[in-house]
């Protein structure tokens, strides 16, 4: 990251400015004249704002590629109580201009591989000989923990940045121990493995080298069917996996995003207590970023995806800790 780089959260209403950036979005648009112009959407690692080319926007268009790096000038305007760039100038990034490629992907605030510790701390502690197995040998995969360390978990919604994946499944992880000590008719270990397991396609997801987005492989097959098979291919490496058990792991996994997505409901004890609090993680992890773009005084924001109004005026300190036993 450069220390002496301002970022898009940086610019004020009225500022002229010049730096690189993402280019997140392109389209093509007629303005009612007949004209046309480009609507375009930048982003830095601090988040993103819309753009308009009044001018050479077809050229434009066709010379520029979405994802890539773009040098930009433009002033900060607002449209409808929302910034945006006026654009003046703007062209593709070339092989001798200096950047830092950190300067555009958001980042987890935690500490990665403390976090996967925490994770390998609570299998060091299993019981179960299969499950163990199963995950002492994932982790000895040095390409899967690579990784595992640096995916983003989603694209727009939660923990949509590098680490984010991690980090999300540390935080499932604890909240699944809490609710295990709660309701002891549960299978902890099950519980947990789920945890640790149930969004590991993402890792074949997302792409993320200047923007996350979407592989063809997260498009056609999907992080849990990608997830479910990881594990299926792992557990049949292992001589006497319990078939049983198997099913009972990849239920977890198939089931953990309940209504929204999953193949199959939630139908043991410990798929229930996996999705919700996959849900409550992921939520709440969405709801801090929301909170993050509000301006000041804002206190209600609607969220399309939610299709509600928010009440967040009243959020607590903003000073985000990651999850500790």
């Amino acid at each position: 990251m450069t220390a002496d780089r301002r970022y898009l959260r940086d610019f004020e209403a009225g500022e002229t400015f010049t730096g690189f950036f993402v280019l997140r979005q392109k389209e093509l648009r007629t303005r009612r004249d007949g004209r046309p112009y480009l609507a375009l959407e930048f982003g830095d690692r601090t988040g993103r704002m819309r753009g308009n080319v009044w001018d050479d926007a077809e050229r434009l268009y066709h010379d520029l590629e979405v994802g890539s790096i773009v040098k930009l000038r433009g002033i900060i305007e607002t449209y409808q109580g929302q910034p945006q760039i006026a654009v003046k100038q703007l062209r593709r990034a070339k092989p001798d201009d200096t950047f830092d490629p950190d300067d555009f992907l958001p980042a987890s605030e935690i500490d990665p591989h403390a976090a996967l510790k925490r994770i390998e701390r609570y299998v060091a502690g299993f019981t179960n000989p299969h499950l163990k197995s199963l995950l002492e040998e994932l982790f000895a995969d040095r390409e899967f923990v690579a990784a595992f360390l640096r995916a983003p978990a989603g694209k727009l919604w939660h923990h949509n940045r590098i680490a984010g994946l991690i980090q999300h499944t540390a935080a499932v992880c604890r909240l699944c121990s809490i609710l295990a000590r709660m309701y002891p008719e549960v299978d902890r270990e099950l519980l947990i493995a789920g945890a640790i397991l149930h969004d590991i396609g993402k890792i074949e997801e997302f792409h993320y080298d200047t923007a996350i987005d979407y592989t063809d492989r997260g498009r056609l097959v999907g992080h849990i069917v990608i997830g479910a098979q990881r594990t299926a291919q792992r557990a049949a490496q292992i001589s006497g996996f319990p078939p049983e058990l198997l099913d009972s792991l990849l239920h977890l996994i198939l089931s953990h995003q309940g209504e929204h997505g999953s193949p199959v409901l939630p139908a043991t004890r410990e798929a229930f207590l996996l999705h919700f609090a996959d849900q409550i993680d992921a939520k709440m992890d969405a709801l801090r970023r929301i909170t993050g773009t509000m301006a000041a005084g804002e206190q209600w924001k609607f969220v399309k995806l939610l299709d509600r109004f928010l009440f967040l005026g009243s959020a607590g300190s903003e000073d985000v800790r990651s999850p500790e036993e």
